[in-house]
C-alpha cells in the first residue's frame, strides 16, 4: 500500500515574479486544465473509498486454511466444502509411522462447521507391523467472533474420537475434546492459537478415564502466495511433549493450498522427527454451474 501524502509534506516554494499578460492566459488555461482532472479524479476514486469503508464491515479473512499442528479460528463459508489430505511421516526411535489423512469440512452456515477424519495408518515397530484405519473423528466448529477491523477470530468445538482398529495405531476407547482456537492479525503477520482438553473413556469398564491438555501456538506470515509458518505444541497428559514445525504453505492456484513442513520433538513422548505435508481444496456447492470448484471470496488464495 502507498503511503498518503501529508498537506505538511509539501515543500515551500518562493513565491513566482511577475509575467506577461499572454504568459498568464496560458497558466490560467493550463490551471484549469488542471482543476478540471482533479475534480474528475475526485470523482472517479469516490467508489474506491466507498468500497474501503463498506470492506471495514466484512469478516476477517483467513490466512491459511489449515495448520500443521493447531486448530484454525475460520470455518468454511455456507455451502463450501474443503477435503484435506495430510500425509505424515514420523520415525520415533526404532518406531515408524506413516499416515494419510482425509479431512472433511462442511460450512453449514457461515458461522457453524460439521466435519470429520479418517486417518489411515501404517506403524511398524519391533513387535511387527499394523496398517488399517486408526480413530475417526468427527467434529463441530462454531464461529464466535470474526472481525476483520480487529484483525480477530474466535471459535469453539468439540471433536470426539471412536476407538482405532488396532492398539497401535491409536487409543481403543472414544474420546472427547472441548477446544477453542484464536486467530489474531499483528501488522503482516498472524498469531495463531488453540487449546483442547481431551477425555479419554476407558474401554473396559474396570477401567479410569484419563484427562488431556493440550495448546498449540503458531506464527504465520503471508507473503502473497507462499506463507511461512512456525508451530509449537504442547501436551500434558501422564507426561508433557512438546513439538516443533517449521513449513510453508503455497496458493498456486483458486482454492488450492499446497503445504510442507519439518517437524521436531523437543521434550517428552514426541517423535524424533518427521515429514508432513497438506493438501488443501476448496469446493463451492453453491457456485455457479460454469465453475464447480470456484473458490470461496474468504480464502486469501489467488
Amino acid at each position: 500500500m502507498s503511503a498518503d501524502r501529508r498537506p505538511g509534506d509539501r515543500a515551500r516554494r518562493a513565491p513566482a515574479a511577475r509575467k506577461p499578460a499572454a504568459v498568464t492566459a496560458s497558466q490560467r488555461a493550463r490551471a484549469a486544465i488542471s482543476l478540471g482532472l482533479l475534480l474528475a479524479a475526485s470523482t472517479a476514486a469516490a467508489p474506491a473509498e466507498q468500497e474501503r469503508t463498506e470492506a471495514a464491515g466484512e469478516p476477517a479473512r483467513p490466512p491459511v486454511e489449515e495448520l500443521f499442528l493447531g486448530e484454525t479460528a475460520f470455518p468454511q463459508e455456507a455451502l463450501e466444502l474443503q477435503v484435506t489430505s495430510a500425509p505424515a511421516w514420523e520415525r520415533a526411535g526404532r518406531r515408524v509411522r506413516f499416515g494419510i489423512p482425509l479431512l472433511l469440512e462442511l460450512g453449514i452456515t457461515d458461522r457453524l462447521q460439521v466435519g470429520g477424519e479418517l486417518p489411515l495408518e501404517l506403524v511398524r515397530h519391533d513387535s511387527g507391523v499394523a496398517a488399517g484405519l486408526g480413530a475417526v473423528q468427527a467434529e463441530v466448529l462454531v464461529n464466535l467472533v470474526n472481525d476483520q477491523a480487529l484483525g480477530l477470530a474466535l471459535s469453539a468445538g468439540l471433536e470426539a474420537g471412536l476407538p482405532a482398529g488396532a492398539r497401535a495405531l491409536g487409543a481403543p476407547g472414544y474420546a472427547l475434546s472441548p477446544f477453542v482456537s484464536l486467530d489474531k492479525a499483528m501488522g503482516g503477520v498472524h498469531v495463531a492459537f488453540s487449546a483442547s482438553a481431551e477425555v479419554r473413556l476407558p474401554a473396559a469398564p474396570r477401567d479410569a478415564a484419563e484427562l488431556g491438555l493440550g495448546v498449540a501456538l503458531g506464527v504465520v506470515w503471508p507473503l502473497g502466495a507462499v506463507v511461512p509458518t512456525v508451530e509449537l505444541a504442547a501436551e500434558l497428559d501422564d507426561a508433557a511433549s512438546l513439538l516443533l514445525a517449521s513449513g510453508v504453505l503455497w496458493h498456486p492456484a483458486r482454492g488450492l493450498e499446497l503445504g510442507a513442513a519439518l517437524e521436531l520433538g523437543l521434550l517428552g513422548e514426541t517423535p524424533d522427527a518427521g515429514l508432513l505435508l497438506l493438501v488443501t481444496r476448496e469446493i463451492e456447492l453453491a457456485g455457479d454451474g460454469g465453475d464447480p470448484l470456484k473458490h470461496g471470496s474468504r480464502s486469501r488464495s489467488p
